[in-house]
């Protein structure tokens, strides 16, 4: 009988011990490794600082967000067990692949994703995207966006024209569309902080439609951007760089954020 009791009692506790707090210790952990290269690039004045207010905003609200919900009573061996590979490999893309892995198995053993867990599979997914899949798809990316630009601007620019990811203006002024101009660079961080908010809210359930809107909005709006980019040298400076970059980034923030200003109206995501 002592001897059950005691197999009982070794069995909570490595139940316990592999629960929903040491999945989000060893994600964090596993985020850590995954921002390895962006902090070697950084140190080496090759990248911007990795830890941006978007990242630091997630981090704090999958914290919150664990702390705020009830402990699953599931066992995460194989999930934590991914998670513990993915801090022990010395590889960026493995550690954002294992997280995205990890939650899968999250969401096979507890049968549902928590608010934490689906923004760390958005943190993995921003990494994935502006890291890898953007670069590799971009030329194609770039030239279906160019061309949409172009027909949208055509009717106020008649002599427009569009190669590749080139808007022909003018023999003295035309635009190229890089990376940087492209709505997919800035798209995951974007969603990435509107997420945070969503859930630091105490929202639960999320309708994809929102993203859907996020997207529009953002399209909608780098095409004005680019218009009175086209209309001359001076105008591009004007709003590529200085005020009109600042009044741009600003614009993101407010997007991100754009969950309070839903909440004020009694606007939520699951309706």
């Amino acid at each position: 009988m002592t001897i059950i009791n005691q197999k009982t009692t070794n069995l909570k506790w490595w139940r316990g011990a592999l629960n929903g707090t040491s999945f989000i210790v060893l994600s964090m952990l596993s985020v850590a490794n995954g921002l390895t290269n962006n902090f070697i690039a950084w140190s080496a004045d090759a990248g911007p600082f990795p830890l941006t207010p978007i990242i630091l905003l997630a981090l704090f609200s999958i914290v919150v967000v664990h702390a705020s919900e009830k402990t699953t009573p599931h066992s995460l061996f194989v999930p934590i067990a991914i998670l513990v590979i993915c801090v022990l490999v010395p590889s960026s893309l493995f550690s954002w692949i294992g997280i995205l892995f990890a939650a899968l198995a999250y969401r096979k053993q507890t049968g549902s994703f928590n608010g934490e867990v689906m923004l760390l599979v958005m943190l993995a997914l921003s990494f994935l995207w502006r890291d890898s899949l953007f670069k590799i798809t971009s030329g194609f990316i770039l030239n279906a966006e160019t061309w949409l630009i172009g027909v949208t601007l055509s009717p106020f620019f008649p002599e427009l024209s569009v190669y590749k990811n080139h808007l022909l203006l003018s023999e003295a002024h035309n635009l190229s569309i890089g990376v940087g101009c492209s709505v997919f660079s800035n798209l995951s961080l974007v969603i990435l902080g509107w997420m945070s908010i969503y859930y630091l809210l105490g929202y639960r359930k999320m309708n994809v439609l929102w993203f859907v809107c996020i997207l529009a909005v953002l399209i909608v709006t780098n095409i004005v951007r680019i218009g009175l980019m086209s209309i001359d040298y001076q105008t591009y400076v004007l709003v590529h760089e200085g005020v009109g970059a600042t009044v741009y980034n600003t614009f993101l923030i407010l997007v991100s954020a754009s969950p309070l200003i839903l909440s004020f109206f009694n606007i939520k995501g699951d309706v």
